[in-house]
């Protein structure tokens, strides 16, 4: 799939895809909130995974909370779909991309894309979803440079850091080509 075709259409997660895109597509860190984000944080500098994408509210912010702030956070504002948060933490710039649950929209890819250019510059970015954030570690892989880290939220499990690599984005690949778009 180019970027140019996934910059000009809608994805939507098929039904048959959720199961699929349950279990960790990385390293699971299952330590309780605090001890999973640094945990991830000590991962990640061993590693030397750069940048790191994090996706989720509760993921971007506590790993700010343990000083390993993300490259570019992604974050709709809630947790749990449901519960608002009232959490801020110091960005260079912010961006806002609509994305309706189960899609990943063409402003999503851009404002990643734009997000991760501006990494690559020093500066931090948020990416603040009106909608859901969920589906958004895909075009985060597919995007990334190999090497970097996206992380997310796994609910009630912890926290999962994909290490970006060929592989890795293959996959992401295969699983966007089953997605419908509109």
């Amino acid at each position: 799939m180019s970027r140019d075709l996934l910059r000009s259409v809608t994805l939507h997660l098929p039904e048959e895809l959720r199961s699929s895109l349950k279990p960790p597509k990385g390293k699971l860190f299952s330590r309780e909130a605090l001890g999973a984000a640094e945990d991830t944080c000590a991962y990640i500098r061993q590693k030397k995974l750069h940048p790191v994408i994090a996706v989720g509210d509760m993921v971007s912010i506590n790993l700010d909370k343990v000083s390993c702030q993300a490259t570019v956070s992604i974050l709709d504002g809630k947790t749990k779909r449901h519960e608002k948060l009232d959490f801020e933490f110091a960005v260079d710039v912010v961006f806002q991309a609509a994305n309706p649950a189960g899609q990943i929209t063409p402003e999503v890819w851009i404002a990643i894309e734009h997000a991760l250019a501006l990494g690559a510059k020093g500066k931090t970015v948020k990416i603040f979803i009106e909608g859901e954030e969920d589906l958004t570690a895909l075009p985060a892989v597919m995007l990334s440079p190999l090497g970097a880290a996206v992380v997310y939220g796994l609910p009630s499990k912890g926290i999962v850091v994909i290490k970006v690599t060929s592989t890795q984005k293959r996959d992401v690949c295969r699983i966007m080509q089953k997605m419908v778009s509109k």
